[in-house]
Parts: structure tokens; sequence; C-alpha cells
């Protein structure tokens, strides 16, 4: 899986807000659409591949979707308010995808790059990351349910490094995901200066801060406050799958 770097200076700015800034002209607008199509350009390559589309076709759908976001201001019409990010995304590209393919039977295809990646990387993530018989749009949530796992760790990452703490998240971060036992934690510990049960503590406290930081980057792809639960429930039944 690709992965994603947080923001040198704190938490990321919010999805939503970001698609708004889209809307405008000049840097700010071309660095928002930047930063959408760093964050979700592998769910979309993912969905492509699984659709029947070569690699090479694949990319060209992806990119191809986010030159027409940018030229044709695809996002104009995109509200916060009606809808999650990740459906209006995932309709907006079938949709893309569609045009696209019809384009190809008359011999036509658009052109240009927004972002920047490794065709060859792209593919290898792709076979690793494919489960037999699993439908694009299945994969599509897959995918950017562990996108969002990853945001979230970023957003982790980017407090501890703003804190001088990034040594102590870096031998923490395997817990997140894990429960170790007594040697475990007494190794890690040991690394820095703690205790089995001090640095167990920690990684509970960590833990908790993970929770907070995977609902907030949530809850910043949704209309409001109301529907996060249900796309945190989406999201992990997305990841456990079939």
């Amino acid at each position: 899986m690709p992965s994603h770097n947080a923001a040198a200076d704190g938490f990321l700015p919010t999805r939503w807000s970001l698609v708004i800034k889209t809307r405008g002209d000049g840097d700010d607008a071309r660095s928002a659409l930047e930063t959408l199509c760093s964050a979700y350009w592998f769910p979309l390559y993912s969905w492509s591949r699984r659709y029947g589309a070569s690699p090479e076709d694949a990319e060209d759908f992806v990119q191809g979707f986010f030159v027409q976001i940018l030229s044709r201001k695809l996002f104009a019409s995109a509200d916060p308010n009606l809808g999650r990010l990740r459906t209006f995304l995932i309709t907006a590209f079938r949709r893309h995808v569609r045009d696209e393919k019809a384009k190809l039977s008359r011999g036509k295809r658009g052109g240009g790059n927004v972002i920047s990646f490794n065709a060859a990387d792209a593919e290898s993530w792709y076979i690793a990351e494919q489960r037999d018989g699993e439908s694009p749009d299945s994969m599509f949530d897959r995918q950017w349910a562990l996108t969002v796992l990853e945001r979230a760790i970023a957003r982790l990452e980017a407090h501890a490094g703003a804190r001088s703490k990034q040594d102590e998240f870096e031998v923490m971060k395997p817990f997140l995901s894990r429960e170790g036992t007594a040697n475990d934690y007494a190794s890690a510990g040991a690394q820095l200066g703690m205790s089995a049960s001090t640095f167990k503590v920690a990684v509970h406290r960590l833990r908790s801060r993970f929770r907070e930081a995977l609902r907030a980057e949530v809850a910043d792809t949704q209309p409001d406050e109301s529907s996060v639960d249900e796309e945190m429930r989406h999201l992990m039944d997305a990841l456990r799958g079939p």
C-alpha cells in the first residue's frame, strides 16, 4: 500500500475543506487537489483494475479523472452537506470511466497528469492487495478504509513530531494493531528507557489517541457528526471483507 506522509506542521486538513478549495484558481486550488490525489488515487486505481481495466488504462482513468476535476471543476457542485466524500468520489469516478471507455471505442482519449506515481509500484500494490472474488466496489471500499487508517496514523505521527517524540512513536506504532506479550513490552520499553508496565500504559494511551484520530479522519469525509459511527462501522466491515 502506498503510504501518506503527515503534514509537517501538525494535523492534516479536512478532506471536504480540500474539495472546496479545488474550486478556486491558482496555487491553492492545485495544492488542495494534489493533496486529495495523493490520498485517494490508489482506491480508485484498485477499483479500475478490479473492474477489468489494464494497468495502463487504470492509470489513465485515474489521471484523467483528476485532470477533469482540475480543468472542469468537477467538484464545483460537491456539497459536503449532501453525503459522504467516499460515495461522491466513487460515483463520479464510475461516470468518468464509463465516459472514457466510450471515448476509447471511438479512438479518443484524454491526456495529462496531475499526480506522479510509479505505475509498476501501483500494480505491485494492487497484486498484493487484491482478493479472489472481490468486486470492484468492495475493493474500493477496503482500500478507502486502509487509506483512512493510514491518514489517522499520519495524524498521530504529525502530533508526535510536533512534540519531538517521533522516536517514541516509531517504537509504539507496531502495537497499534496487535497486543504484545510481557516480553514484547519489556523489550520495546527498554529502547525508550521505560519499564514494561510504563510502556504498556503509554501504548494504551496511544491507542486511545488513535481511536480519536480515526474518528476525526472519518468525520472529515462525512456530511455531519450523525453519520460518523455508521461510516466507521462500514469501514471496519470493509476491512474484514466477506
